[in-house]
């Protein structure tokens, strides 16, 4: 649905409101709109919102901007942590813990959820496979991520979050490389399907050891700025960015091959590498 590109939607702290056009502007700014596949990464911190809109409102709104762009396919992030939880994972009903604008996006009908107890994605377009995942790694093999990487032109944009805390596809390269400060950790619970069946299930994640301290440096961004990779725009009290995923693939691989804790607070390997997790309150990849 087209909107008045006078649409007041957040009211920032220095820079007055955050319009409807503004976001669009914002969005094609950073080529959001030359893709076949965009995943999407949301922290609305543009500024306040409009209290003249509701949640559903606003989200509706958003929604609306991104498809202005008319891409092919669009994915948002449906993460639920659920076995991290001690919880089953209900594909139609467990609620995301992404934000409200994904949370819209999962209980549209137009959306197909992925069937992953850990790191779900819904996907809204023609590129419905990318919700077709196998295997049962979040991070590996035949998960969204690694469909995704083989997907072409498909790009990641960040609407309002920033890189270094929301770049989740960071840890599908740091299982791809088997980084050595992460272990597979197995999971299990139960997955309830599209149709209601309830069936057992195991599911593994790559997480840190217990003492790692994960750490994305400042100039990694700014590497991927200097060199055309990362498109990012100010907007209201925070950003929007964007880069292909294929770019960002190489770029951490190159990081990565180069000093192996270069993501990292400081060296995996100045502690002893514990396998501990602590289950409850799970809401990103530990």
């Amino acid at each position: 649905m087209k909107r008045e590109n006078n649409l007041k939607l957040f009211q920032s702290k220095e820079n007055g409101w955050v319009t409807y056009g503004m976001l669009i502007e914002a969005l094609k700014s950073v080529k959001a709109d030359e893709c076949e596949v965009l995943l999407v990464h949301t922290s609305l911190l543009f500024g306040t919102p409009n209290r003249e809109l509701k949640r559903k409102q606003l989200a509706e709104i958003l929604y609306d901007a991104l498809c202005e762009l008319n891409v092919n396919t669009i994915v948002f992030p449906t993460f639920t942590f659920s076995y991290g939880n001690r919880e089953d994972y209900d594909v139609q009903n467990t609620k995301c813990k992404m934000g409200i604008l994904n949370e819209y996006a999962r209980k549209r009908e137009d959306a197909v959820r992925s069937e992953d107890p850990l790191m779900s994605v819904c996907v809204i377009g023609d590129h419905k496979e990318l919700a077709e995942i196998s295997g049962n790694k979040s991070l590996g093999e035949g998960s969204f991520f690694d469909r995704l990487n083989h997907t072409p032109n498909a790009k990641i944009l960040f609407l309002g979050a920033s890189v270094s805390a929301c770049h989740t596809h960071m840890h599908f390269v740091e299982e791809k490389l088997r980084v050595p400060y992460r272990y597979d950790k197995e999971f299990t619970g139960h997955i309830i399907d599209v149709n209601g069946n309830k069936r057992e299930d195991k599911h593994i994640l790559y997480v840190k050891y217990r003492d790692v301290l994960p750490s994305v440096p400042p100039t990694f961004e700014e590497e991927l700025i200097k060199e055309g990779i990362e498109l990012k725009t100010k907007l209201g009290d925070a950003s929007v960015a964007c880069f292909t995923e294929k770019e960002v693939y190489d770029k951490t691989v190159e990081w990565l091959t180069r000093d192996v804790n270069c993501f990292l607070a400081e060296p995996y390997d100045t502690k002893p590498l514990i396998k501990e997790y602590s289950y409850g309150n799970v809401t990103t990849v530990q």
